[in-house]
């Protein structure tokens, strides 16, 4: 049977249930920090273009804005809250 060295024994995907959880658990944590990034970045720039008074409808920017916001930010604590499980 090969031996891995151990300095090695990071880079190597194992087949057991403990290092599949993990790295799953690390990619849902990150999609939730994503997404929650996302939230903030559209927020931001709702309150960016009303600011500069763009020639844009201020209630259709609200309410699909809003929307994302709302959207990104559930999708980001569902995938976050679904990591800590």
């Amino acid at each position: 049977m090969l031996q891995i060295p151990n300095y090695l024994s990071n880079f190597v995907s194992r087949n057991d249930k403990g290092m599949k959880l993990k790295k799953k658990e690390l990619l849902y944590q990150e999609a939730g920090k994503y997404f929650l990034d996302l939230s903030k970045l559209v927020f931001g720039g709702i309150i960016l273009a009303e600011i500069m008074n763009l020639d844009i409808d201020g209630v259709a920017v609200f309410g699909v804005g809003g929307v994302a916001v709302v959207g990104f930010a559930l999708f980001g604590f569902h995938y976050y809250s679904k990591s800590k499980k």
